[in-house]
């Protein structure tokens, strides 16, 4: 791939990232004037990962409760997965605009990006588990597993590593020169 094809890519996946996180916040808007101001019912409904490591589940927890949990998680998590996607737009932007991934700053922010996704990740399912079981009247619930936004989390930390690396070595190139 030459160098206008890499910018051209990268400038494509820049906008992707930018319209995915457009469209998380429209939904967040659309779900939570649809909630508060129609009567159709509408809710937001989470999903916490299918393949959990730990689950317990009494059928005391009503689906109310899950719809309330969800109605308080969904918008919190969407607003911090569009910051995500702004962010990594931010970056593509970088790259089509020519400038190097080879900066601190840059390998910084991938490295930021891999922890807020891992930290999401984590946080996701024991958060919503607390606020089912403070918002139940009876029953517990608890569910714990991660999903692929960890794994991308962590090659985007071991990224951001092997780009300081790469900086460290020009560093020392430059240096030695």
């Amino acid at each position: 791939m030459n160098i206008n094809q890499f910018r051209r890519v990268s400038k494509f996946l820049s906008l992707i990232l930018q319209l995915i996180g457009l469209f998380c916040i429209a939904i967040i808007l659309i779900g939570i004037i649809a909630m508060l101001f129609t009567e159709s019912g509408a809710s937001f409904t989470v999903k916490t990962p299918e393949n959990a490591f730990v689950t317990f589940n009494d059928s005391r927890v009503t689906e109310a409760d899950h719809a309330f949990t969800s109605f308080i998680i969904a918008p919190l998590f969407l607003s911090a997965y569009s910051y995500i996607l702004f962010k990594g737009s931010f970056l593509f932007d970088r790259l089509a605009d020519g400038k190097t991934p080879f900066t601190y700053d840059f390998a910084e922010s991938v490295k930021w990006i891999s922890f807020f996704l891992i930290a999401f990740d984590i946080l996701l399912p024991l958060l919503y588990s607390l606020i089912v079981n403070l918002s139940a009247d009876r029953g517990f619930y608890f569910n714990f597993g991660l999903t692929s936004s960890f794994l991308v989390g962590l090659i985007l930390y071991i990224v951001s590593g092997v780009l300081k690396y790469g900086i460290s070595l020009q560093e020392l190139a430059d240096d030695t020169v």
